[in-house]
């Protein structure tokens, strides 16, 4: 009997217990979402407008966020109204796939997703007109929009990205001073506002030591073959330019705006006068007379003429030359009927700054014998504006029994360390004229 008690106990202890949890699941029901109709736009800017449609959004107590793919909640400062939630996305976001929560009373749901794009960049029209560039040198960006406040980051592979916070704001753009340390290399330029970065478009920093001409070895095979050594005096400036073989020596003589040598060819006195750090005239080696220099707006060679002399023959020896917009050397036009062209491409690789064009280097030994006075001022490199690149092929023309007729040859363009060559073959160089050329640079010590 008394089993039978303790048996019948436990039957009901057990009832007891069912019921227990069927009436706690009847008090504690599963949250319902407080909105529905929910449309959630695709895409947004960062920085930019979002409207969620949608009803139920004026409930009590709700709040929303966007998740980031590590879990990340970001709370965002939204307008809520009977038709749907009206919010401006955090500048502090990154582009990615967010998640848009909902939480209401310790609850949430996720209602969606939406795609987060980088912003439009505030900065209009971005430019470089100097492409390469000297450490400790400075820099202007073109382009309008930048803020006081704004800030550079400098990045290039294998290297840390360099941050640069003083920066000056102008009608010209934004200047800042490159670091005296910085590694060469190419560098994509970013803007920096707040917490906001963008890549500035169509803009490529090369950052490169500054470097001088130690030697240039033209080459134009059978026809004649030059090794120039360039010195310099304790300012910088070229003092000589000797050919040991030649037993030629041009040395240059500085006071005030005037430039004086002596041909080592024909004797002459090569007199050039400088304004404004460029030459405007020179000696004519072969007359008594002089040549007049002219330049573009951007300060970019247009002409060296001679319209003094009476030879109708010298006609041929008047220099026009035409740069295109990227800045490079595009057409030299000797005379009224020798048009020398140039052509570049995406690999055309950045000449050396402050230093003689490749581009009219590989004419040196012509001009050497024909208009010494020119070739001289090319190496004074004190012409202006050169050429940013260094051009993939060349057309010339080519004197045959019927006439002229042009030719295009590819150029092979290298630069190992501190040696620029530029190869056209040795029959190229003997039938057009033109050089094969190496450059020697040596670095420029602070």
């Amino acid at each position: 009997m008394k089993k039978i008690w303790l048996l019948m106990l436990m039957v009901c202890t057990v009832i007891g217990t069912f019921t227990a949890c069927s009436s706690d699941d009847d008090g504690d029901p599963t949250p319902q979402l407080p909105v529905s109709g929910v449309s959630i736009p695709a895409t947004a800017e960062v920085g930019g407008e979002v409207i969620i449609r949608g009803r139920g959004f004026t409930a009590s107590g709700i709040s929303l966020y966007l998740e980031n793919s590590s879990k990340e909640k970001t709370a965002i400062d939204a307008a809520f109204s009977n038709a749907g939630v009206t919010f401006t996305v955090p500048m502090s976001l990154v582009a990615g796939v967010y998640n848009v929560i909902l939480t209401q009373s310790g609850n949430e749901w996720t209602l969606g997703s939406i795609t987060l794009t980088d912003a439009d960049s505030p900065i209009i029209s971005p430019s470089l007109p100097e492409m390469v560039v000297n450490p400790g040198k400075e820099v202007t960006l073109g382009g309008s929009g930048y803020e006081s406040g704004d800030k550079i980051v400098l990045k290039a592979e294998n290297t840390s990205n360099i941050e640069i916070s003083e920066v000056t704001i102008s009608t010209d753009g934004l200047t800042f001073t490159l670091p005296a340390d910085c590694p060469e290399g190419d560098y994509t330029v970013s803007l920096i506002r707040g917490t906001s970065s963008w890549v500035l478009d169509n803009v490529v920093l090369t950052v490169q030591k500054a470097k001088r001409v130690k030697e240039l070895l033209v080459d134009a095979g059978k026809n004649m073959q030059l090794l120039l050594q360039i010195n310099y005096d304790d300012k910088g400036r070229v003092n000589h330019v000797i050919v040991d073989d030649m037993e030629w020596d041009w040395a240059f003589q500085y006071e005030a705006s005037v430039i004086t040598t002596v041909s080592p060819i024909s004797k002459a006195v090569l007199t050039y006068t400088i304004d404004d750090g460029k030459i405007i005239k020179s000696t004519d080696a072969m007359f008594d007379n002089y040549n007049n220099w002219a330049y573009t707006e951007r300060d970019y060679l247009s002409s060296v003429v001679n319209e003094e002399n009476d030879y109708e023959d010298y006609d041929g020896m008047n220099m026009t030359f035409t740069y295109n917009t990227d800045g490079n050397l595009e057409k030299l036009t000797m005379g009224s009927d020798i048009d020398i062209q140039y052509t570049y491409n995406e690999g055309s690789i950045a000449t050396v700054t402050n230093t003689i064009d490749p581009a009219l280097a590989i004419h040196l030994i012509n001009l050497i014998l024909t208009k010494e006075d020119v070739a001289c001022a090319f190496l004074l490199n004190q012409i202006g504006m050169t050429s940013k690149k260094i051009p993939n092929s060349i057309t010339m023309p080519i004197q045959k029994e019927n006439g002229i007729e042009y030719r295009t040859y590819d150029l092979v363009v290298k630069m190992v360390d501190n040696v620029l060559s530029i190869n056209c073959n040795e029959a190229v160089a003997e039938l057009a004229g033109i050089a094969n050329l190496t450059i020697i640079y040596e670095d420029i010590e602070d």
